[in-house]
């Protein structure tokens, strides 16, 4: 979203700025040399349309750590995009964008000036951007929560990103709607519903927030036994 806004805004400022986004499984492919050829042509495009950007979407899945264990494949891929970023070729007015969650699991060799020499951290919004998010995905709604609600929730829900602010959102209205119309569960006929009925408060909220488990606060779940004592 932010390279999609920089390219918008670029453009609105008078200069026509091409946007280029591929995911990191996008350029994978099961043939030798297809992956490294995609990524040529790409660079070549974006310079013949230049001033262009080019944004790699979980980018860790196509540069990881190269190591000795790693196979000769992904060793070639990320070799060519370290040349085409910062090659005996000049790279024009292309700018090089990436995105990832684990930035560990990058190769050092791209993280270093010339390419990726710029690195923004987003962490989680704090309970201003909280509020402001709640609002944008109400906003629409038939009958908006009031401002207090919303406030009063962004408080409470700590460690919460945007993607849970929303789930938490859908699964109020859900709640809402089953408690206003619990009979389009028990009938198959088509029911006629007045959205303007269907008014979330606190509880559905609060119900809501009892459902859902934010993403930073999930653990992975160990299914097995420990170990018995050593006799």
């Amino acid at each position: 979203l932010i390279a999609r806004a920089l390219a918008a805004s670029c453009s609105r400022a008078g200069a026509e700025v091409s946007f280029f986004m591929r995911k990191g499984a996008d350029v994978l492919s099961k043939w030798v040399g297809e992956s490294e050829r995609q990524l040529r042509l790409l660079f070549a495009e974006a310079q013949r349309r230049e001033p262009a950007i080019i944004f790699f979407d979980e980018i860790d899945g196509l540069a990881p750590v190269r190591s000795s264990k790693s196979d000769q494949i992904h060793n070639s891929i990320v070799a060519t995009l370290l040349a085409l970023m910062d090659g005996l070729d000049a790279r024009g007015r292309v700018v090089v964008l990436g995105a990832t969650n684990r930035v560990d699991a990058i190769d050092g060799a791209l993280r270093r000036p010339g390419r990726f020499d710029r690195e923004l951290a987003f962490p989680l919004p704090d309970a201003k951007a909280r509020a402001e998010i709640l609002n944008i995905h109400t906003r629409n709604w038939e009958q908006k929560p009031p401002a207090r609600l919303l406030t009063h929730l962004a408080e409470r829900c700590v460690g919460y990103c945007g993607a849970d602010l929303k789930a938490l959102c859908t699964e109020a209205a859900v709640h809402a709607l089953r408690r206003r119309y619990p009979q389009i569960y028990e009938s198959d006929d088509k029911l006629l519903i007045d959205p303007a009925q269907v008014v979330p408060t606190r509880e559905d909220f609060r119900a809501a927030m009892e459902a859902i488990t934010p993403a930073s606060h999930r653990a992975a779940q160990a299914h097995a036994r420990p170990l018995g004592a050593l006799r």
